[in-house]
């Protein structure tokens, strides 16, 4: 019996010192409307979210980007908001809000899972 469990327990910590890490790793998305992301690609170019058919999908809200990253495995984390003054005319004001998102992942391929920009769609019709 206790073989069995010096052997059990050597495969137990074997398997743990295998298992792989979690780790989080962040995006951040545009608000509303047609929006990017930036999940740390190389380039920015073209990374508007798309569906299958290559359209750019629109969203009426900032809740439905949170949804939509939601049901894709992101968590919400927070929100960037920039204000900027139009120095020649003072009452132009533009602002922008950046959503951040993280997610638990054990390996790279999981950061795009569920994800398809514009960018992604292209390399993936020159591959066929």
């Amino acid at each position: 019996m206790k073989k069995f469990l010096l052997i059990l327990s050597f495969a137990l910590t074997a398997l743990s010192l295998h298992a792989e890490e979690r780790r989080t790793v962040y995006c951040s998305t545009t608000t509303s409307g047609y929006v990017c992301i930036d999940y740390g690609q190389t380039s920015l170019n073209k990374n508007w979210l798309v569906n299958e058919n290559g359209k750019n999908i629109y969203f009426k809200s900032m809740i439905a980007v949170m949804n939509y990253m939601s049901e894709r495995g992101w968590q919400y984390e927070g929100e960037i908001t920039s204000v900027e003054s139009n120095i020649t005319d003072s009452s132009k004001i533009d602002s922008s809000t950046i959503l951040i998102f993280s997610k638990q992942i054990t390996s790279t391929e999981e950061i795009t899972e569920g994800l398809l920009t514009r960018q992604m769609l292209i390399e993936r019709q020159a591959l066929m």
